[in-house]
């Protein structure tokens, strides 16, 4: 057995070379003037993590975690009573992280640009020129790897459902503070790449590996620790067929925000697990404990208990919204009579196999038809139901059942947790049945064609629409 190989020599130093780092020209600068002060910073720091010991026979993980005594957040606040009262913090998080918009739910995929986003950190500016990412730890063959060197490699292409472990939590009472995701944190994008599988046993992979680690470029404070954005996957879960080392989605490279050049793609784990803009990949012999591995992402009754690990995707639908919003609330308004309801359902366990929906608020439901957009296991599934809508007020709902029999649950309280994570309770969506609701789309400008009950409508001048005869 060879013997381990330290895991901070794979890291770039001051006088790491534009190669090895894929910067270049001013980033690169700002990479090595960083990269020195860090060092310096190092020595400095007052207080140094457990996970900088040295002397650990055992694979050391991660190796440059500092803690930080005085910082805005050293502790996660604790679930706020007032669920819809949401702080600055957190108005500057949901601001920075977007949600997909719902009506791309009627696409097979979601158009570049609108899938969800969260972004831990900041976005480092890298290069494809001279990137690489290093394999490294409990491996015979470490190595570099360009992204000519991967794309030479078995090619494959998959559509995955990617959804964040937050998604549904501002539906908790109380409610977790962090990013206050409601329904809306998933998208699905076609994922080019390679297997990390071949990868890793062309490595040669030791026999006491126990995880891989995937480390980002990205780094911040959370939790009173500074460190790099990283995650750990157990080595029967990197082998998986699917996983995947990605550099296109949808066709064109990675957008900056969604990884480039270099991401991993787990298919079937929650969103955290998809590490972006990697920097390493190190095969351990012990298990990982870093902060977003052993203190985040955790489903988490009682403050203080560790907690149980977020990790697959829970099985999961959604509604396409009919009919017109309201803008402020989002309740949706819809004429009388037949009108096709439709949406789509995913799950981590693979295939969805059945879909039922509700028109009265979870009383009585009805099996929908199930329509795949793809042939991928874990890219959702559409379905749709038809439903003569009468006048008067209709909550719809819909649930989902996998492969694996697991069924979402009505009441997303029966999955509360402190931080938030894996809510996959039942979507509600209001609609109002109106007579006359839905033709608004005439002549420029719109006057009123509806007016709702209660509404104090603003007069409408009726002048002749000034583009007409200019043609579109």
């Amino acid at each position: 057995m060879t013997s381990v190989i330290d895991r901070t020599a794979a890291r770039p130093a001051a006088t790491t070379s534009a190669a090895e780092t894929g910067l270049s020209g001013p980033g690169r600068r700002r990479f090595l003037a960083t990269s020195a002060a860090a060092t310096a910073a190092a020595f400095a720091a007052p207080k140094v993590s457990a996970q900088l010991t040295t002397g650990n026979p055992l694979q050391q993980a991660p190796a440059n975690c500092t803690t930080v005594p005085d910082t805005p957040t050293p502790v996660r606040p604790d679930p706020q009573d007032a669920s819809r009262v949401f702080s600055a913090g957190e108005s500057v998080l949901a601001f920075r992280n977007h949600g997909m918009q719902a009506e791309f739910l009627r696409e097979a995929l979601t158009p570049l640009g609108a899938h969800y986003l969260l972004i831990h950190f900041d976005v480092p500016q890298l290069s494809a020129q001279g990137y690489s990412v290093a394999l490294d730890g409990r491996v015979r063959n470490p190595t570099r790897l360009s992204l000519d060197d991967l794309k030479r490699r078995t090619l494959i292409q998959q559509v995955v459902t990617l959804e964040c472990a937050g998604t549904g939590r501002s539906t908790l009472h109380p409610r977790a503070v962090y990013v206050p995701w409601f329904k809306e944190a998933l998208g699905q994008y076609q994922w080019t790449g390679t297997p990390l599988r071949q990868i890793l046993e062309q490595a040669g992979v030791l026999d006491d590996a126990v995880e891989v680690l995937f480390t980002g470029w990205d780094s911040g404070v959370d939790l009173g620790v500074e460190h790099a954005f990283e995650r750990s996957l157990p080595i029967k879960e990197a082998l998986r067929d699917e996983v995947m080392l990605a550099w296109e989605h949808n066709g064109v490279p990675l957008l900056p925000q969604h990884g480039f050049p270099l991401r991993l793609v787990v298919p079937s784990w929650y969103g955290m697990a998809s590490v972006k803009w990697l920097r390493a990949i190190t095969v351990l012999n012990q298990p990982f404990r870093g902060v977003q591995q052993s203190k985040v992402y955790r489903y988490q009754q009682v403050k203080g208990e560790a907690g149980e690990p977020v990790t697959f995707k829970r099985v999961h639908s959604l509604i396409t919204p009919p009919g017109v919003p309201d803008l402020i609330t989002r309740h949706r308004f819809l004429a009388p009579g037949p009108v096709t309801l439709q949406g789509v359902a995913w799950s981590g366990a693979g295939r969805i196999t059945r879909v039922e929906v509700s028109t009265d608020d979870t009383a009585t439901w009805r099996e929908a038809r199930l329509v795949p957009v793809s042939g991928d296991r874990f890219a959702w599934t559409q379905w749709q139901i038809d439903w003569s809508a009468s006048a008067g007020e209709h909550i719809l709902a819909c649930r989902a059942t996998d492969e694996a029999g697991d069924v979402q649950l009505v009441n997303p309280e029966n999955r509360w947790n402190r931080q938030g994570m894996g809510v996959n309770g039942v979507q509600r969506v209001h609609v109002r049945v109106l007579e006359g609701i839905g033709s608004a789309r005439g002549p420029v400008p719109s006057a009123a064609r509806v007016v709702v009950p209660g509404a104090d409508p603003v007069e409408v001048p009726q002048t002749v629409n000034a583009l007409a005869g200019r043609g579109s």
